[in-house]
């Protein structure tokens, strides 16, 4: 038997709290904008002093996946990996394994990621366990619009 996904991620912090134990996780995600040339810091003069603003929200960091499992029996051979739905390539993967003796627990875990790809397309977070897909996050990556012209005009969210 495969275990059964409760909860794939992706979030720009995730952090476990010393005292509960639990996950805090903030800024999860399935769009990514990018500049194509980065964010460029603005200057804005006010009076005789200039202060520079740099843009946030445009570059895409390196996030973490959170993950969270059950029904695991003994050992298990899990894969992550991040994948074009175009060319069907692995973008990134990383392998881990976990262990659990009981299979009614539940096991979290937090995987710091790379950044991911500046190139338009749709993509999917995938978790193999044994080898087997037990699920998926869908992100769609494309380039920040003109100045100008709004993000919700191509119907996403903002990153």
């Amino acid at each position: 038997m495969k275990p059964i996904l409760q909860a794939l991620l992706l979030a720009d912090r995730i952090y476990q709290d010393a005292a509960t134990r639990k996950y805090v996780i903030a800024g999860t995600f399935n769009n990514v904008f990018f500049k194509r040339d980065g964010a460029k810091p603005q200057e804005i003069v006010e009076g005789d002093q200039t202060r520079t603003i740099v843009l946030g929200g445009v570059q895409a960091g390196s996030p973490s996946a959170y993950i969270s499992l059950t029904e695991i029996r003994g050992a298990v051979d899990c894969i992550l990996r991040f994948v074009s739905l175009l060319s069907d390539e692995a973008v990134f993967e990383c392998s881990f394994k976990i262990e659990c003796d009981d299979p009614l627990g539940t096991v979290e875990l937090t995987l710091p990621l790379p950044s991911l790809p500046h190139k338009e397309g749709i993509y999917a977070l995938e978790l193999l366990c044994n080898h087997e897909p037990i699920g998926s996050h869908r992100v769609t990556i494309k380039e920040m619009p003109p100045e100008g012209k709004d993000i919700a005009d191509d119907d996403h969210d903002d990153r």
